[in-house]
């Protein structure tokens, strides 16, 4: 700044300019100087947008589940002892035995590590148009009214399935799986390992049944259970056949009853 006040001195003295344009000039340079440095902010981080919930997975082991299409619930809540965590787009509810909070009965009843399983169920609400992801392990699971794709395991436990309208993709390992609903779209799959499932498709259902057996059985009832014949490769066609299930059975028994 000085540099430039003796520039301009010098060229009032030198008469290369007024001694009153000098002075305008000397305030225009002190008003500039004044004027405080704007530092440019920070850009904000770009927004990051929480997940979008398309999946609920429960997880249940030595103990009663409950899980309920409600469409008044918009992903899904749970009731009793349990864990909830958000994984991307999936919201894990894990059946917790163990979980603090929550009072125990001192009756003696059927109980494991001093936790009542039966007086501690736990009872899922979910949108019906959710995709649903269920573990059972030496317990019981009854899922009604979610009409989104359903998989899951079942393992030395028990799961009812009613009402479903979507795909299945379900495992059965020394349990047993009883399913009634309609499949009209989409693949669906039936796993069987030492165990039992008996699957319920009810009138409108569309579906290309194609079977393989190993050292188990799968089945149809009705007018179509001569058709199903030889096992291994068997394919039978309920109504357009629009949708396609693979039923595989290693050793157990697969049921599957046309309304």
């Amino acid at each position: 700044m000085k540099d430039l006040q003796r520039e301009i001195l010098s060229h009032v003295a030198s008469g290369e300019i007024t001694a009153s344009e000098g002075a305008a000039r000397l305030e225009a340079l002190e008003v500039t100087a004044a004027k405080p440095e704007v530092r440019q902010r920070p850009s904000a981080p770009a927004f990051q947008p929480v997940p979008y919930t398309r999946q609920v997975r429960v997880t249940s082991q030595f103990g009663s589940a409950e899980i309920v299409g409600d469409p008044t619930v918009a992903f899904a809540v749970a009731e009793g002892p349990h864990v909830a965590r958000q994984e991307g787009d999936t919201l894990v509810i894990e059946h917790s035995m163990l979980g603090g909070g929550f009072s125990f009965s001192p009756r003696r009843r059927a109980a494991i590590n001093g936790v009542d399983v039966q007086r501690n169920p736990l009872t899922v609400r979910m949108n019906p148009d959710l995709a649903l992801f269920t573990k059972v392990r030496a317990g019981d699971v009854r899922i009604e009214g979610v009409h989104g794709p359903i998989s899951g395991s079942v393992q030395a436990g028990n799961c009812v399935v009613r009402d479903f309208r979507a795909p299945l993709d379900l495992a059965v390992q020394a349990g047993e799986l009883t399913a009634i609903g309609r499949l009209d779209s989409g693949s669906s799959k039936l796993r069987c390992q030492m165990g039992e499932m008996n699957i319920t498709l009810q009138k409108g259902s569309s579906v290309r049944i194609k079977a393989r057996a190993h050292l188990g059985d799968v089945h149809i009832d009705g007018e179509l259970r001569d058709k199903f014949a030889g096992w291994s490769g068997s394919e039978v066609v309920i109504g357009a056949g629009a949708a396609t299930l693979e039923a595989e059975c290693t050793m157990g028994t697969i049921t599957l009853s046309p309304e």
